[in-house]
């Protein structure tokens, strides 16, 4: 297989990957030593490729020729494995990048991870750039390639571990352990890649969706760092029928965000991490125990459903009620995927109630009550049935038949399982067995389905991780990936690029990085977001004669521009309805301002008063890793207490915006809470897309874009933007 025809990321990743010869640079005879045990492993697989070693001492070791240098190697190997101390390896790969060598493996920690590592980070990038070769670490386990039993590690995972169609990119090396541990999973690729200096997750993606050995890969993440590229191989994967199932590890803030913006005051990590997977279409899970059982339906599972409707089928109704309970949490169209209770049609649930004992509850979840524990043919024509069911995509029997079950009962759970391979050829659809317990399957039961495609999947919760998984995989592989809106979405051109100009304009001449309001306005009437009528003012006077312009009653607010929240400096009077009010408002206004802030803020804002309706809120702000994200949820003085606002990557798409909706409180206050009147949620959809246009247009400027609050009004009436601001975003730190 050659990688410069198949067209990798880097196309050196495949040479490294599969070697044809190694080198261990720091191969010593002492005992335990990194190159030692390398050496070992190599030899318990009988890796049929030269071997050479690279130590001062020049001394052999275990029949390896051991030279001084790596320019003293007769040959040119394909991969040097540097087993030496982080401050020795810059050099090192220098000499192996003029030998010629692919691809370095570096183990030693050193690097990113420490205060004084970026430099030496820096040159092994330069130098990996300079020789075309491919970098797996530093500070990482190596890899593992079972299907060549190739161990380029000194890690000894276990003496069982089988080839199977799942990969592993893990920047954790103790995930590699615990996935290569479990004995639930075949592999065809592991790699612990560390801190990904050079070789990136990316890469690996881009690499192990083409291989034609892997079904399901299985990512452990710390931090992203090159989102577009792994999206767009995520995406290649879904046309090559790989799915993607990603754990994220230490969900801190990306980077800084010093930013005065109520948005990027919540745009957290992890909310942005989980709308970019929903983006690319990567299936996300939340433990190590979904992250296994996922990979195990996913590598198992050959038919793909056409949906996520799904019949539980089981035999105990106290379990079926557990089912139910979990299998809520799994409702929502999020990123780690949706599980929905298929709607039997009225010919099956006639021919269940046939089949089922008279006092049986026809329903889905369905228990199939313990009387069909003895009589497997029943069972086999009840799960056929509803496997036949039009309005059915995946069966999911639950049966438990843990390790110690007794032989009796084991024996019976085997012949109602041995009916479960016919009914999956039948149907073409996918049949998955859940055990509430997660501590593994009696052999006897497992042998029954030994050799089918129907995997068996431990634990309610991991376990129905799993079945989201191939529905969400299902879905992402038919193209239900992200948005329909067409890329950018952006205004005309011209009207574009003058939006753009002036507002950087703008911040050019704002010392606080604010967009003043002459210019949200204008801004405000390209892009059709309906601002209250307002006049500023700077004086009690002009307060109250802009008060008679807009029309009372008013809100009267300061304009000053360092004044992120105005209601906790008293920035904010509410409900003027005379003259002497709005006199009286602009004195306390502008004195409990200038008291915060320690100098004079006259400056303030009259507007009419906008009554009723629903408060919420809608931004856009910069994340440095994942780009622009939408963010809107219910608006107001609790923005940012608001547990979960909902974000998407941009650009956005009507049915994006309905399922961010669909995913806040706005849901169900649009509706009419409480006896309130239906709000205007078509105005506010309407709005969130313009705004989405107007952070595509300024994207180029690098800013953040906040509407709090959005008064949307009764159904009918429209909205109304009582506050729009528009900052420079903060510089963030580099992800970890």
């Amino acid at each position: 297989m050659s990688g410069d025809v198949i067209g990798y990321r880097q196309p050196a990743l495949d040479d490294l990957l599969n070697p044809k010869s190694i080198v261990i640079v720091g191969l010593s005879a002492r005992a335990g030593s990194t190159g030692r045990r390398i050496l070992a492993n190599l030899r318990r697989s009988d890796y049929g490729g030269a071997v050479h070693g690279v130590h001062p001492s020049g001394r052999d070791v275990d029949g390896v020729a051991v030279y001084r240098s790596l320019a003293e190697v007769p040959d040119t190997p394909t991969v040097a494995l540097v087993c030496t101390p982080g401050d020795t390896v810059p050099a090192l790969v220098e000499q192996a990048g003029a030998k010629g060598c692919r691809g370095v493996v570096v183990y030693a920690s050193g690097f990113e991870e420490t205060a004084d590592g970026a430099e030496r980070a820096a040159r092994l990038r330069e130098l990996a750039g300079r020789h075309g070769m491919s970098v797996v670490g530093p500070n990482c386990l190596g890899v593992f390639n079972p299907g060549r039993d190739l161990w380029l590690t000194a890690t000894h995972y276990g003496a069982d571990l089988r080839a199977g169609p799942v990969a592993v990119v893990s920047q954790s090396g103790s995930g590699c352990i615990l996935l290569t541990g479990s004995g639930r999973l075949g592999f065809s690729y592991v790699v612990s890649s560390g801190n990904e200096t050079v070789t990136g997750l990316a890469d690996y993606l881009d690499y192990l969706v083409q291989d034609p050995s892997t079904r399901a890969i299985g990512i452990v993440v710390e931090g992203l760092t090159d989102a577009e590229g792994v999206m767009a191989a995520v995406r290649k994967g879904h046309g090559n029928g790989v799915a993607v199932v990603a754990l994220k590890v230490g969900r801190t803030e990306l980077g800084a965000r010093n930013v005065a913006s109520h948005t990027g005051a919540i745009a957290g990590d992890a909310r942005a991490y989980e709308a970019f997977c929903r983006r690319a279409g990567i299936v996300t899970v939340t433990d190590f125990d979904e992250l296994t059982e996922a990979l195990v339906a996913l590598s198992t599972v050959r038919a793909r459903p056409d949906g996520d409707r799904v019949a539980f089928v089981g035999l105990s109704g106290g379990e079926i009620g557990l089912v139910s309970d979990v299998a809520a949490d799994f409702g929502a169209d999020g990123a780690s995927g949706a599980v929905r209770f298929a709607r039997m049609s009225p010919g099956a649930r006639e021919e269940i109630a046939r089949i089922l004992p008279d006092f049986a509850t026809i329903a889905n979840p369905l228990d199939a009550t313990g009387q069909l524990v003895g009589e497997p043919e029943r069972f086999g024509r009840l799960v056929e049935t509803v496997a036949g069911d039009p309005g059915v995509d995946v069966l999911a029997v639950v049966l438990d038949a843990p390790p110690s079950l007794g032989e009796r009962l084991a024996a019976s759970y085997t012949r109602l399982l041995a009916t479960l391979p016919g009914v999956r050829r039948r149907s073409g659809k996918p049949v998955i067995v859940l055990s509430n317990y997660g501590g593994g399957l009696h052999p006897f039961a497992a042998e029954a389905l030994a050799g089918s495609d129907i995997p068996v999947v431990h634990g309610t919760r991991a376990g129905m991780a799993a079945i989201a998984a191939v529905t969400s995989a299902a879905a992402r592989a038919g193209g239900a990936t992200g948005s329909d809106a067409p890329p950018g979405t952006p205004a005309a051109g011209e009207d574009a690029a003058e939006s753009l100009r002036a507002v950087r304009r703008a911040l050019d001449a704002s010392p606080a990085g604010q967009v003043p309001h002459d210019v949200l306005a204008e801004l405000a009437g390209r892009y059709g977001l309906p601002l209250p009528r307002r006049v500023l003012a700077e004086s009690a006077a002009d307060a109250a004669a802009a008060a008679a312009s807009a029309g009372f009653p008013v809100v009267l607010k300061t304009a000053s521009p360092k004044v992120v929240h105005k209601s906790d400096v008293g920035g904010v009077a509410v409900g003027l309805t005379t003259p002497s009010q709005v006199i009286e408002a602009y004195e306390a206004v502008t004195s409990s301002v200038a008291r915060h802030l320690g100098e004079p803020a006259p400056l303030v804002v009259v507007e009419e008063m906008v009554g009723g309706g629903v408060e919420a809120f809608v931004g856009c702000v910069h994340d440095p890793v994942f780009g622009q994200m939408l963010a809107l949820g219910a608006g107001g003085t609790l923005v940012e207490l608001q547990p979960d606002p909902a974000l998407s990557m941009l650009p956005v798409s009507p049915r994006d915006v309905t399922r961010m909706v669909d995913g806040t409180p706005l849901a169900r206050l649009f509706a009419g809470y409480r006896g309130s009147p239906p709000a205007d949620a078509g105005a506010f959809a309407d709005l969130v897309l313009r705004v989405a246009r107007m952070a595509a247009d300024l994207r180029e400027a690098g800013v953040e874009i906040d509407l709090n609050p959005v008064a949307v009004l009764p159904e009918g009436r429209g909205v109304r933007v009582l506050d729009l601001r528009i900052v420079a975003a903060a510089v963030p730190r580099p992800a970890p």
